[in-house]
């Protein structure tokens, strides 16, 4: 479990998180999706006690902040972040990178020949960094996360620079890391992949959370249609609207069906196919959608 208790920070006049307060249970994968300079890496930093808040505290597993060097310790064993590619060393292997971080956190290397065959990094992980591909020392940050294994882990744009295999592999690795009971946050811009796997995603604002997204507990179910800005203002003029529809970002329209009988929500699928001859969906809006509702 990792809390957040009222984290403030400010550099100079900016308040960059203000009075943020959070709670996150192990078996957890968490989205954090905001525009660059909401607070996403500052967040991050606060959590692994890289930036010291100007108020409030970090409590790890109910018992551990990072007020004392005793209890910093003990939440150094059970965190672990994302490594930056630049602090790869480019004359060591990508295994004696695996082997580093096997050691210093879980005290074993033993596990490490799995997640080579996991990623399949087999044909290239002995061979020196410096060789490496923008997508293979990524891959490479994310298995030094694996063999780490620590229960908290805390990934900065996981997914750069990979393609879509990769992308695809890491996923199914994360699902895995989830069923093992890991507490995972994860800062992405692809959003529509959070959708995949993470439980629920938090929207950030001037130094709050302005939104939480849960996934798979009762999500509302929307009519949605895009709709450029004279398609919208011809379809409210035409036609009454329920007052809590949605107009995301100039172009989604999102009517919700909550409340809404069979009969009349077919009449409004016949109605919006009818003002445009396009494919609509129904379903929970999703990460993208709400990123573009509170962003754009």
């Amino acid at each position: 479990m990792l809390t957040l208790k009222n984290i403030s920070v400010k550099f100079k006049d900016k308040v960059v998180l203000d009075d943020l307060s959070f709670q996150a249970e192990k078996g957890e994968i968490i989205g954090v999706a905001a525009p660059n300079g909401t607070g996403k890496t500052t967040l991050f930093n606060v959590m692994a006690n890289y930036l010291k808040p100007n108020a409030g505290e970090v409590i790890i597993d109910d018992n551990y902040t990072y007020k004392s060097e005793k209890q910093e310790i003990k939440i150094r064993k059970r965190l672990t972040t994302f490594p930056d590619q630049d602090d790869l060393f480019d004359e060591l292997s990508g295994i004696d990178h695996l082997k580093l971080y096997g050691n210093m956190w879980k005290g074993t290397t033993k596990h490490i020949p799995q997640i080579v065959g996991k990623l399949n990094m087999g044909n290239y992980v002995k061979n020196k960094v410096r060789t490496y591909s923008l997508g293979m020392r990524q891959r490479l940050c994310f298995a030094m996360m694996a063999a780490a294994d620590s229960s908290i882990m805390l990934m900065d744009e996981v997914m750069n620079g990979l393609d879509i295999n990769n992308v695809s592999l890491i996923s199914e690795y994360l699902i895995e890391m989830k069923k093992e009971q890991k507490l995972i946050f994860i800062a992405s811009h692809l959003l529509e992949n959070l959708d995949l796997y993470a439980d629920r995603v938090i929207f950030l604002s001037e130094g709050k959370i302005i939104h939480e997204q849960r996934f798979g507990r009762g999500n509302d179910d929307y009519i949605k249609i895009s709709l450029d800005p004279h398609q919208y203002n011809r379809l409210i003029n035409e036609y009454v609207i329920p007052d809590n529809h949605l107009y995301i970002a100039s172009h989604l329209f999102c009517l919700p069906l909550k409340g809404m009988k069979q009969a009349e929500q077919m009449k409004w699928v016949e109605q919006l196919l009818g003002l445009k001859e396009k494919e609509l969906s129904i379903g929970p809006l999703g990460t993208v959608e709400y990123y573009e509702k509170h962003y754009h």
